[in-house]
Protein backbone atom coordinates (compact mmCIF):
# COMPACT_ATOMS: atom_id res chain seq x y z
CA UNK A 1 0.00 0.00 0.00
CA UNK A 2 1.37 3.41 -0.97
CA UNK A 3 1.92 5.58 2.18
CA UNK A 4 3.01 8.93 0.39
CA UNK A 5 1.53 8.99 -3.37
CA UNK A 6 -0.41 11.73 -4.84
CA UNK A 7 -2.11 12.36 -7.99
CA UNK A 8 -1.62 15.99 -7.56
CA UNK A 9 -0.59 17.65 -4.70
CA UNK A 10 -0.90 21.25 -3.99
CA UNK A 11 0.55 22.20 -0.33
CA UNK A 12 1.68 25.34 0.87
CA UNK A 13 3.11 25.22 4.41
CA UNK A 14 4.40 28.76 6.62
CA UNK A 15 6.16 29.03 9.98
CA UNK A 16 3.78 31.33 12.30
CA UNK A 17 5.48 34.24 11.60
CA UNK A 18 5.03 34.20 7.73
CA UNK A 19 1.29 34.37 7.12
CA UNK A 20 -0.84 36.83 9.66
CA UNK A 21 -4.12 37.28 8.01
CA UNK A 22 -6.10 39.60 10.21
CA UNK A 23 -7.43 37.47 13.68
CA UNK A 24 -5.74 34.24 11.90
CA UNK A 25 -2.39 32.70 11.42
CA UNK A 26 -2.18 30.64 8.64
CA UNK A 27 0.29 27.30 8.60
CA UNK A 28 -1.15 25.29 5.92
CA UNK A 29 -3.46 24.85 3.01
CA UNK A 30 -3.70 22.24 0.67
CA UNK A 31 -5.09 20.08 -2.03
CA UNK A 32 -4.55 16.56 -2.31
CA UNK A 33 -5.57 14.08 -4.97
CA UNK A 34 -4.67 10.51 -3.46
CA UNK A 35 -3.49 7.38 -5.20
CA UNK A 36 -5.57 4.03 -4.18
CA UNK A 37 -4.38 2.95 -0.73
CA UNK A 38 -2.62 6.50 -0.24
CA UNK A 39 -2.19 7.38 3.58
CA UNK A 40 -1.04 9.75 5.45
CA UNK A 41 1.31 9.33 8.89
CA UNK A 42 -0.23 9.33 11.68
CA UNK A 43 1.17 13.06 13.61
CA UNK A 44 0.15 15.02 16.34
CA UNK A 45 -2.11 18.49 15.79
CA UNK A 46 -0.24 21.59 16.77
CA UNK A 47 -2.56 23.83 15.21
CA UNK A 48 -6.38 23.16 14.28
CA UNK A 49 -7.23 21.44 10.92
CA UNK A 50 -10.24 21.76 8.62
CA UNK A 51 -10.65 18.47 6.30
CA UNK A 52 -13.41 18.48 3.95
CA UNK A 53 -13.56 15.76 0.86
CA UNK A 54 -14.16 16.71 -2.21
CA UNK A 55 -14.60 13.37 -3.85
CA UNK A 56 -13.55 9.66 -3.38
CA UNK A 57 -14.21 7.76 0.03
CA UNK A 58 -11.55 6.58 2.65
CA UNK A 59 -10.73 6.74 6.73
CA UNK A 60 -10.10 9.45 8.80
CA UNK A 61 -8.30 8.39 12.28
CA UNK A 62 -8.60 10.83 15.01
CA UNK A 63 -6.97 9.53 18.68
CA UNK A 64 -7.04 5.99 17.22
CA UNK A 65 -11.20 6.36 16.09
CA UNK A 66 -11.98 5.37 12.64
CA UNK A 67 -14.22 7.62 10.80
CA UNK A 68 -15.29 7.08 7.28
CA UNK A 69 -14.85 9.62 4.60
CA UNK A 70 -17.49 10.39 1.77
CA UNK A 71 -17.81 13.22 -0.49
CA UNK A 72 -18.75 16.42 1.14
CA UNK A 73 -17.68 15.10 4.42
CA UNK A 74 -15.99 17.87 6.96
CA UNK A 75 -13.87 16.95 9.77
CA UNK A 76 -12.02 18.95 12.90
CA UNK A 77 -9.15 18.32 14.30
CA UNK A 78 -8.38 19.90 17.63
CA UNK A 79 -4.48 20.98 18.75
CA UNK A 80 -2.76 18.12 20.68
CA UNK A 81 -5.09 15.30 18.88
CA UNK A 82 -3.65 13.08 16.34
CA UNK A 83 -4.87 12.03 13.18
CA UNK A 84 -4.21 10.14 9.49
CA UNK A 85 -6.19 9.62 6.83
CA UNK A 86 -6.24 6.28 4.41
CA UNK A 87 -7.42 6.45 0.96
CA UNK A 88 -10.06 3.64 -0.41
CA UNK A 89 -8.06 1.47 -2.64
CA UNK A 90 -10.96 1.73 -5.15
CA UNK A 91 -12.31 5.21 -4.93
CA UNK A 92 -9.41 6.94 -4.19
CA UNK A 93 -10.11 10.52 -2.13
CA UNK A 94 -9.38 13.75 -2.86
CA UNK A 95 -9.28 16.51 -0.02
CA UNK A 96 -8.89 20.10 0.84
CA UNK A 97 -7.47 21.07 4.11
CA UNK A 98 -6.74 24.26 5.96
CA UNK A 99 -4.69 23.94 9.31
CA UNK A 100 -4.31 27.64 11.14
CA UNK A 101 -4.37 29.14 14.82
CA UNK A 102 -5.24 32.05 15.89
CA UNK A 103 -3.37 35.57 16.08
CA UNK A 104 -2.48 36.32 19.90
CA UNK A 105 -3.63 38.20 21.78
CA UNK A 106 -7.49 37.40 20.89
CA UNK A 107 -9.74 40.89 21.90
CA UNK A 108 -12.53 40.61 19.67
CA UNK A 109 -15.49 38.99 21.28
CA UNK A 110 -16.57 37.08 18.63
CA UNK A 111 -12.98 35.66 17.40
CA UNK A 112 -13.11 34.76 21.25
CA UNK A 113 -16.30 32.37 21.02
CA UNK A 114 -15.25 30.95 17.47
CA UNK A 115 -11.37 29.66 19.61
CA UNK A 116 -13.46 28.67 22.69
CA UNK A 117 -15.70 26.41 19.82
CA UNK A 118 -12.25 25.14 18.33
CA UNK A 119 -10.81 24.43 21.51
CA UNK A 120 -13.77 22.58 23.33
CA UNK A 121 -15.98 20.80 20.41
CA UNK A 122 -15.53 17.29 20.54
CA UNK A 123 -17.13 16.41 17.11
CA UNK A 124 -15.48 15.04 14.33
CA UNK A 125 -17.08 15.01 11.41
CA UNK A 126 -20.42 16.44 9.68
CA UNK A 127 -21.51 15.26 6.40
CA UNK A 128 -23.11 17.01 3.75
CA UNK A 129 -21.63 19.82 4.35
CA UNK A 130 -22.94 21.77 1.30
CA UNK A 131 -21.42 25.42 0.51
CA UNK A 132 -17.67 25.02 1.45
CA UNK A 133 -16.18 23.42 -1.22
CA UNK A 134 -16.74 26.50 -3.63
CA UNK A 135 -14.92 28.90 -0.88
CA UNK A 136 -12.08 26.30 -0.16
CA UNK A 137 -12.10 26.37 -4.11
CA UNK A 138 -11.49 30.50 -4.21
CA UNK A 139 -8.96 30.46 -0.94
CA UNK A 140 -6.93 27.99 -3.22
CA UNK A 141 -6.80 30.02 -6.43
CA UNK A 142 -5.54 33.24 -3.99
CA UNK A 143 -2.51 31.13 -3.84
CA UNK A 144 -2.11 31.10 -7.47
CA UNK A 145 -3.34 34.64 -8.36
CA UNK A 146 -0.68 35.70 -5.83
CA UNK A 147 -1.48 39.69 -6.34
CA UNK A 148 -1.74 42.83 -4.02
CA UNK A 149 -5.94 42.28 -3.73
CA UNK A 150 -4.78 38.70 -2.48
CA UNK A 151 -4.46 38.85 1.16
CA UNK A 152 -7.52 40.76 1.68
CA UNK A 153 -9.26 37.81 0.07
CA UNK A 154 -7.54 35.33 1.70
CA UNK A 155 -8.67 36.17 5.22
CA UNK A 156 -11.95 36.84 3.58
CA UNK A 157 -12.30 33.04 2.39
CA UNK A 158 -10.36 31.72 5.95
CA UNK A 159 -13.35 33.71 7.53
CA UNK A 160 -15.89 32.18 5.52
CA UNK A 161 -14.74 29.00 6.10
CA UNK A 162 -14.22 29.13 9.80
CA UNK A 163 -17.63 30.63 10.35
CA UNK A 164 -19.25 28.09 7.95
CA UNK A 165 -17.37 25.44 9.82
CA UNK A 166 -18.96 26.93 13.00
CA UNK A 167 -22.23 26.79 11.93
CA UNK A 168 -22.52 23.59 10.70
CA UNK A 169 -20.94 21.86 13.56
CA UNK A 170 -23.22 23.77 16.15
CA UNK A 171 -26.45 22.36 13.19
CA UNK A 172 -27.62 25.94 13.04
CA UNK A 173 -30.17 25.54 10.13
CA UNK A 174 -29.64 28.72 7.44
CA UNK A 175 -31.33 28.76 4.00
CA UNK A 176 -29.42 29.62 1.05
CA UNK A 177 -29.98 32.69 -1.07
CA UNK A 178 -30.53 31.80 -4.65
CA UNK A 179 -30.35 34.43 -7.14
CA UNK A 180 -32.75 32.34 -9.47
CA UNK A 181 -34.87 31.32 -6.63
CA UNK A 182 -37.62 30.70 -8.81
CA UNK A 183 -36.47 28.63 -10.97
CA UNK A 184 -34.70 26.82 -8.48
CA UNK A 185 -37.33 26.39 -5.98
CA UNK A 186 -37.38 22.76 -6.64
CA UNK A 187 -33.27 22.42 -5.76
CA UNK A 188 -33.75 24.79 -2.69
CA UNK A 189 -36.82 22.02 -1.43
CA UNK A 190 -34.09 19.69 -1.55
CA UNK A 191 -31.19 21.28 -0.08
CA UNK A 192 -33.42 22.70 2.56
CA UNK A 193 -34.94 19.32 3.36
CA UNK A 194 -31.06 17.58 3.45
CA UNK A 195 -30.39 20.55 6.26
CA UNK A 196 -33.56 20.13 7.89
CA UNK A 197 -32.69 16.01 8.30
CA UNK A 198 -29.02 16.85 9.27
CA UNK A 199 -29.83 19.44 12.05
CA UNK A 200 -33.07 17.85 13.55
CA UNK A 201 -31.95 14.07 13.04
CA UNK A 202 -32.43 13.27 16.37
CA UNK A 203 -35.42 15.44 17.48
CA UNK A 204 -37.70 14.53 14.34
CA UNK A 205 -40.87 12.51 15.22
CA UNK A 206 -40.92 11.02 11.21
CA UNK A 207 -40.23 11.98 7.94
CA UNK A 208 -44.22 12.98 7.26
CA UNK A 209 -42.79 16.24 9.28
CA UNK A 210 -41.14 17.08 6.27
CA UNK A 211 -44.63 18.27 5.55
CA UNK A 212 -45.05 20.50 8.36
CA UNK A 213 -42.17 22.24 7.97
CA UNK A 214 -42.15 22.74 3.99
CA UNK A 215 -46.11 22.97 3.38
CA UNK A 216 -45.59 20.48 0.55
CA UNK A 217 -47.33 17.09 0.46
CA UNK A 218 -44.72 14.24 1.71
CA UNK A 219 -45.12 12.71 -2.13
CA UNK A 220 -44.20 15.63 -3.46
CA UNK A 221 -41.38 16.28 -1.59
CA UNK A 222 -39.78 12.62 -1.55
CA UNK A 223 -41.03 13.01 -5.66
CA UNK A 224 -38.07 15.95 -6.07
CA UNK A 225 -35.95 14.46 -3.79
CA UNK A 226 -35.03 11.20 -5.83
CA UNK A 227 -35.27 13.26 -8.63
CA UNK A 228 -32.33 15.66 -7.46
CA UNK A 229 -30.20 13.25 -5.34
CA UNK A 230 -30.75 9.77 -7.38
CA UNK A 231 -31.70 8.81 -3.63
CA UNK A 232 -34.91 8.03 -1.93
CA UNK A 233 -35.90 10.27 0.74
CA UNK A 234 -36.71 7.17 3.01
CA UNK A 235 -33.15 6.03 2.54
CA UNK A 236 -31.42 9.45 2.78
CA UNK A 237 -32.58 9.27 6.34
CA UNK A 238 -32.12 5.31 7.34
CA UNK A 239 -28.24 6.70 6.18
CA UNK A 240 -28.07 9.46 8.70
CA UNK A 241 -29.60 7.65 11.21
CA UNK A 242 -27.04 4.85 11.27
CA UNK A 243 -23.88 7.37 10.28
CA UNK A 244 -24.98 9.22 13.57
CA UNK A 245 -25.85 6.14 15.56
CA UNK A 246 -21.73 4.70 14.55
CA UNK A 247 -20.51 8.67 15.83
CA UNK A 248 -21.67 7.48 18.78
CA UNK A 249 -20.79 3.91 19.51
CA UNK A 250 -16.96 5.07 18.27
CA UNK A 251 -17.44 7.90 20.91
CA UNK A 252 -17.95 5.24 23.96
CA UNK A 253 -21.74 6.14 24.11
CA UNK A 254 -23.69 2.34 25.52
CA UNK A 255 -26.27 0.89 22.75
CA UNK A 256 -28.87 1.85 24.83
CA UNK A 257 -28.18 5.51 24.95
CA UNK A 258 -27.61 5.86 21.08
CA UNK A 259 -31.31 4.21 20.50
CA UNK A 260 -32.54 6.19 23.41
CA UNK A 261 -31.30 9.57 21.27
CA UNK A 262 -32.27 8.72 17.87
CA UNK A 263 -35.48 7.70 18.88
CA UNK A 264 -35.89 3.92 18.68
CA UNK A 265 -39.03 2.47 20.70
CA UNK A 266 -36.55 -0.02 22.47
CA UNK A 267 -33.27 -1.08 21.78
CA UNK A 268 -34.04 -4.42 20.65
CA UNK A 269 -35.75 -2.82 18.14
CA UNK A 270 -33.15 -0.47 17.60
CA UNK A 271 -30.15 -3.79 17.72
CA UNK A 272 -32.71 -5.46 15.16
CA UNK A 273 -32.54 -2.23 12.44
CA UNK A 274 -28.94 -1.24 12.82
CA UNK A 275 -27.69 -5.09 11.75
CA UNK A 276 -30.25 -5.42 9.32
CA UNK A 277 -28.41 -2.11 7.56
CA UNK A 278 -24.29 -2.17 8.34
CA UNK A 279 -24.22 -5.96 8.85
CA UNK A 280 -23.32 -6.76 12.41
CA UNK A 281 -24.89 -5.81 15.61
CA UNK A 282 -24.57 -2.54 17.84
CA UNK A 283 -22.45 -3.85 20.32
CA UNK A 284 -20.23 -6.06 18.00
CA UNK A 285 -19.18 -2.43 16.17
CA UNK A 286 -18.89 -0.90 19.49
CA UNK A 287 -16.50 -3.78 20.52
CA UNK A 288 -14.31 -3.32 17.19
CA UNK A 289 -14.01 0.45 17.60
CA UNK A 290 -12.91 0.00 21.13
CA UNK A 291 -10.45 -2.59 20.10
CA UNK A 292 -8.42 -0.82 17.14
CA UNK A 293 -8.68 2.35 20.01
CA UNK A 294 -6.73 0.48 22.47
CA UNK A 295 -4.51 -1.19 19.67
CA UNK A 296 -3.58 2.25 18.74
CA UNK A 297 -3.02 3.60 22.18
CA UNK A 298 -0.45 -0.10 22.60
CA UNK A 299 1.20 0.77 19.61
CA UNK A 300 2.44 4.50 20.78
CA UNK A 301 3.06 3.27 24.15
CA UNK A 302 5.83 0.61 22.15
Amino acid sequence: MPLNRAKFHFDNVYSRRDRIFGPYVLFQIGDLSCEPGYQTYEHQQSVYEITYVFSGSGEFIVNGVPYTMQKEDLFLSRKEGTHNIISSETDPLRYFYLGFDFSEPVTDAQITELKQFFDTEETVKVSNALGVQDTFMKLLSEFLEDDFLSGKLIEAYMQEIICTVFRVFRRKLYRSYLLNAPNNSDEKLVYDVIHYIDVNLESMDGLTELSREFGYSYTHIAQKFSAFTGESLKAYHTKRRFEKANEYLREGYSVTKVAERLGFKSIHAFSRAYKKYVGVTPRENKKRAEAAKAAASSEKVL
